[in-house]
């Protein structure tokens, strides 16, 4: 028997003997896992506790290598005893799992309080945080002018709005720019904690009655800390990390991805509308599980539930429609989605005003399903406008902390991935526990030629896995398995068929029982949901003062422009010198900027009847104030329909996005049809919404 042969049969050996003794208590085990999941779902035990049972559960393995360091007799015996009786088991389980519970009840939510007059408890309110006065900022964040903390937290405010709302449609392009942002968020979240000190002390007081205005007050700051804390984990940071810690790995991670090489994708027509219909969806589609979340969280009441989840469930449905009538290759994908989606809305139909928090939280895994499952799939079908090209980055110019920072990002970025893959494997299991044909949809989809990466395991009904045998095992691992490995000398061994399924039930065991740990994430809130927050939030403490605009130089209005222009070509402008020297440059000509402001402020745009100094001026005002209070003082003004429409489509080409269905109610329609049926009705023309959108840039 040659080496080779020996070191597979011993691997294999092992791993019949693991899954014969596995398969054993299989019914347990799915049982017990069940149970533990609950528990940990509906808040009553936390992740340590929970992965100490998990621990005790899974001690029955293989008899331990006697080469091992012997341990002590106590622990020898525990052991012993655990492996003795199934019984003496979940003993110990309940035992510990109720010991912990009754040491840590104050900080573990039960999700039994009702929250629908506060929002937040008392103990999500001590987690927002104290106000610290951030004394240090890294290089190139602030000019010098900008030194006190208050100065820089107000400067703060305008260039993380600037990123974050007025100009997101760049973050594609500019992802640096987005890391920064985030390390404004910082000085912006510290001032909020001082600025709201009496709100926060005033709350506390009055907890659990409290004043309407202050709960609104602590419902935009608990999402802001919500919002900290998932741009934190992205960079491997917590929330006791010191503000300064963060702003360091925000800064270094601007400094890095600024030196890549921004690349341009054409899109052909179909892809751009199919891009644009998904982004849509991936929005209402984060409100409606938010909707969910809310409610699961007795955040909300059941009139207001009720009330934004049918707005949810109309958003949602059209856009799959829409979706799924755009281009041959992708529709049957959107209609499986379709499917997955109403499938998700039985439950909540089956459960009616009487959904408990498990109906809730079954709804939320399916979201999680889904939106894995697209993330796989769009990958080919959908492509990026842009890219960023990190291969001439220099990685010499960075310091040993900032190699050592982005050495620390990268790696948490790739434990994330890891992490968000088991916890999916659990919600899996309890959607297939609740009667959710997961494999069912799956295969739906990778018949039509989709690859899906992001479920490697299938499950049934628990009831069903407590009767599994080997082979079963075998049949319920999706992921992709090696062909052939190599042994300590570097020989390769292939796999026959017989050892692939052995190893297939290996590896859906593994999976099976690692995935446990992955339950123990709570659910984040979507970016999207909380930039809305931060947007409201810097809204209510500046103010726009409607006076000082409409009389300003129309050179200022130049000027604000020529910065947008520069922002979407991705050089510095700093005012209209800037941009009259660029266009010299691009088209040949030498116009000085005196001549070329006075064409700029008579010139009629081409094949419209706008001013150009009047477009520019309006996309100037949807940069300042956003898409609802722009069309406003646009209606109030008597601007006329195509002027707006101009300054629209002006502001996309120069990357600041314009919500229509916001300017459209700004303007006096009940919605964006309504506002192009007006449009069409005054010009004569026979616009449809998406052509009317698309040619507005949106």
């Amino acid at each position: 028997m040659n080496k080779s042969f020996k070191m597979l049969f011993t691997l294999f050996f092992g791993i019949l003997f693991f899954i014969s003794s596995f398969a054993a208590n299989s019914a347990n085990i799915a049982d017990d896992l069940t149970k533990l999941n609950n528990l940990y779902k509906e808040g009553a035990i936390t992740k340590e506790e929970f992965s100490k049972a998990k621990g005790l559960l899974f001690k029955s393995q293989p008899v331990e290598d006697k080469t091992q360091t012997k341990k002590s007799k106590t622990k020898k015996k525990e052991k012993k005893e655990v492996k003795k009786s199934d019984t003496k088991k979940k003993e110990k389980i309940k035992a510990e799992t109720k010991k912990s519970k009754d040491k840590k009840v104050t900080k573990i939510r039960t999700f039994e309080e009702d929250l629908t007059e506060t929002y937040i408890t008392l103990d999500e309110v001590n987690a927002l945080g104290t106000f610290k006065k951030i004394e240090k900022a890294p290089e190139g964040m602030f000019e010098d002018t900008h030194k006190s903390f208050h100065g820089r937290a107000k400067k703060s405010m305008m260039d993380m709005y600037n990123v974050f709302v007025r100009q997101k449609g760049l973050m594609e392009k500019y992802p640096e720019n987005m890391m920064r942002g985030m390390g404004y968020f910082e000085f912006f979240y510290m001032d909020q904690l001082d600025q709201k000190k009496k709100t926060i002390e005033r709350f506390k007081a009055d907890y659990p009655k409290v004043k309407s205005h202050h709960r609104k007050e602590m419902k935009s700051l608990y999402s802001l800390n919500e919002a900290r804390k998932t741009m934190r984990e992205a960079m491997g940071l917590t929330l006791e990390d010191d503000p300064e810690v963060a702003l360091k790995h925000y800064m270094t991670m601007y400094n890095f991805l600024g030196q890549g090489e921004k690349k341009n994708n054409k899109l052909t027509k179909s892809e751009k509308k199919l891009k644009k219909e998904s982004t849509k969806f991936k929005k209402h589609y984060g409100l409606f599980k938010k909707t969910v979340q809310l409610k699961s969280e007795k955040r909300i009441d059941q009139k207001t539930f009720d009330k934004d989840l049918k707005k949810n469930i109309k958003d949602v449905k059209k856009t799959l429609g829409k979706l799924s009538k755009i281009d041959s290759k992708s529709d049957e994908l959107y209609l499986s989605v379709s499917n997955m989606f109403e499938k998700s809305l039985e439950i909540l139909e089956k459960c009616g005003a009487n959904c408990e928090r498990k109906n809730l939280l079954t709804v939320i895994d399916s979201v999680d399903l889904i939106n894995a499952v697209l993330a796989d799939t769009e990958k080919d079908l959908i492509k990026k406008r842009f890219t960023q090209d990190m291969s001439k980055a220099d990685m010499e110019i960075l310091s040993d902390q900032e190699k050592l920072i982005l050495a620390s990002v990268s790696s948490n970025m790739k434990n994330q991935k890891s992490i968000k893959r088991e916890k999916l494997q659990g919600s899996v299991l309890n959607l297939e526990n609740n009667d959710y044909p997961v494999d069912e949809f799956l295969d739906k989809i990778e018949e039509h030629g989709f690859e899906i990466k992001a479920v490697s395991m299938s499950f049934e009904n628990v009831d069903e896995m407590k009767r599994w045998a080997m082979k079963d095992w075998a049949n319920s691992w999706r992921g992709e398995l090696p062909t052939e490995i190599k042994d300590s000398t570097g020989n390769l061994i292939e796999f026959t068929e017989e050892n692939m399924e052995d190893l297939k039930a290996q590896l859906a065991i593994n999976t099976f029982n690692d995935m446990i740990d992955a339950s123990a994430l709570g659910i984040k809130e979507s970016m999207d949901e909380n930039i809305k927050e931060i947007a409201q939030a810097i809204e209510s403490s500046g103010g726009f003062n409607l006076d000082a605009w409409l009389n300003q130089d129309f050179s200022i209005t130049l000027n604000n422009y020529s910065q947008l222009v520069g922002n979407s070509y991705g050089i510095e402008m700093n005012d209209f010198n800037d941009l009259t020297k660029f266009a010299n440059e691009l088209y040949g000509t030498d116009v000085s900027p005196e001549d070329y402001a006075t064409q700029w402020a008579s010139a009629t745009l081409e094949g419209s009847t706008s001013n150009w100094a009047d477009i520019t001026a309006g996309a100037d005002l949807i940069d300042q104030v956003g898409s609802f209070d722009a069309a406003s003082i646009a209606a109030s003004l008597g601007t006329d329909l195509q002027t707006v429409a101009d300054s629209i489509a002006l502001a996309a080409s120069v990357g600041v996005s314009t919500d229509l269905e916001a300017a459209a109610q700004g303007l006096g329609y009940a919605s964006f049809a309504d506002a192009v049926a007006a449009y069409n009705e005054q010009y004569g023309t026979n616009y449809t919404v998406e052509e009317a959108a698309e040619n507005l840039g949106n």
